[in-house]
């Protein structure tokens, strides 16, 4: 009787602990190979995109993103041009940071309108975060495409990105920086003032003493990352 259960849920896909990261070639508008990962729970639900800060890559939501998986939500993840395995110039390339960041507004685009038509994926349900400049980046990312929810970790949101967060009750925003961020000063107060802007009932904002900048909050603060699955589960999914 195991035996025969074992395999009515591997033909149902219904075993997520086995399901697996898949590689993704994309291809931004100026011909760059961009490369990503995908992992589908396999059956419908929400999506989440999630953008590396600029001295990591792709494979720093690992963890994040299996959990969201886990709970049912496709997830895709990232390599900004010039990072981890994507082709192109990244921040140090002939023109600079702004450059980059014109450039990779496109590829973010690229990478959501992917992940938007995925078999099963709802995109009335579809999140976007990042950290430090993956922050930056889909903070405008939510200007230009339908969000449900967007996560911002130590990256400032520019003033076009904070008057589109003030003037959309349906974007639901959690941001997270320490006081003494020394990469991004002051991001902690333009983030709270972001926030505080929001009309959404649970946008939220956490902020830590300390100058870890993105993803080394968690390792400080325990609390931050289950508190930041809790979150995107309640709005993607109701939990």
């Amino acid at each position: 009787m195991r035996l025969l259960t074992v395999l009515v849920m591997l033909a149902t896909g219904a075993l997520p602990a086995h399901a697996h990261w898949n590689d993704i070639d994309l291809q931004a508008a100026d011909g760059v190979r961009l490369k990503a990962s995908y992992i589908s729970p396999a059956k419908p639900g929400p999506a989440v995109l999630l953008v590396h800060q600029c001295n990591m890559d792709r494979k720093s939501w690992q963890s994040i993103g299996r959990k969201l998986h886990d709970a049912g939500v496709h997830v895709l993840t990232l390599d900004l041009r010039g990072f981890g395995d994507s082709e192109g110039e990244g921040i140090r390339g002939a023109g600079g940071f702004g450059e980059f960041l014109q450039k990779s507004h496109g590829d973010v685009d690229v990478a959501f309108d992917f992940l938007a038509k995925q078999a099963g994926v709802d995109p009335s349900r579809i999140a976007a975060g990042g950290a430090s400049c993956g922050a930056m980046l889909t903070a405008e990312l939510a200007t230009r495409r339908d969000l449900k929810a967007l996560m911002l970790l130590s990256g400032p949101p520019s003033e076009n990105a904070v008057t589109h967060i003030a003037a959309s009750p349906e974007l639901a925003v959690f941001a997270a920086a320490t006081t003494g961020d020394t990469i991004a000063p002051g991001v902690d107060a333009g983030l709270k003032g972001a926030v505080a802007g929001s009309p959404h009932p649970r946008s939220t904002v956490k902020i830590y003493s300390g100058s870890e900048h993105g993803l080394p909050m968690f390792a400080k603060n325990a609390e931050l990352e289950p508190a930041l699955i809790g979150w995107l589960k309640q709005e993607l999914i109701g939990d």
